[in-house]
């Protein structure tokens, strides 16, 4: 509550910062955050005109656009955002990643009510722009390949084959040595490092999490 209170103060002060809120929250009690500045990652779901020119709540149609978004397992149907704006929402698909940044202004039948000033893509700081989300995607489906290639030619392996590889291997450090690229103890050090060191590996399934919702 001393939250919700100083959002209010600064919204008086002409200082707007949205505060993020769970979908759980605000569901249960949308009044307590009417007024308040509230941002709520989401995923989208479609456009729908149900609840716009409501004769108690009224949102024009010629003025707003509605939208349904889910959250936690929870749909908020009372999303209303400017129609000069509205165009954004035709590129946006079926379970796509997003904040909604606005305010509740209503908790009619206990739903929250909600002007969305702005919509960001993605659950990031900041925008995600499309072009940045379809490069994001095309690496990890690229990263995909590349794993499932590097299986598919170890399971094809002949144990020659393996055995040629590391006597090669073997032949190419002790030049190398030779050479005086490096010495067998930073080669050993090297090696204990990669050991204890962590692979960088993207989480793939988060990153092409198929649509479950």
């Amino acid at each position: 509550m001393k939250t919700v209170f100083l959002m209010l103060l600064l919204g008086l002060a002409g200082q707007v910062d949205y505060i993020e809120v769970s979908a759980d929250r605000l569901s249960r009690d949308p009044a307590q955050y009417i007024g308040v500045p509230i941002k709520l990652k989401c995923r989208f779901l479609k456009e729908d005109s149900t609840w716009l020119n409501d004769a108690d709540v009224p949102r024009p149609s010629r003025e707003y656009a509605g939208f349904f978004v889910e959250a936690e397992n929870r749909i908020f149907a009372q999303l209303f955002y400017p129609r000069s704006k509205a165009e954004q929402l035709k590129r946006f698909e079926r379970g796509d990643r997003l904040i909604i940044y606005g305010k509740v202004f209503s908790s009619r039948f206990n739903f929250p009510w909600i002007d969305v000033d702005k919509i960001s893509e993605g659950w990031v700081i900041g925008e995600e722009p499309e072009p940045v989300r379809e490069e994001r995607i095309q690496v990890a489906r690229e990263y995909e390949d590349f794993v499932s290639a590097r299986r598919k030619i170890l399971e094809e392996l002949e144990l020659d084959d393996v055995r040629d590889i590391y006597i090669r291997q073997e032949v190419l450090i002790e030049l190398l040595i030779e050479k005086g690229v490096f010495t067998r103890d930073e080669l050993d050090r090297e090696l204990l490092l990669q050991k204890v060191r962590p692979t960088p590996v993207p989480y793939i399934d988060l990153i092409l999490e198929p649509e479950k919702r």
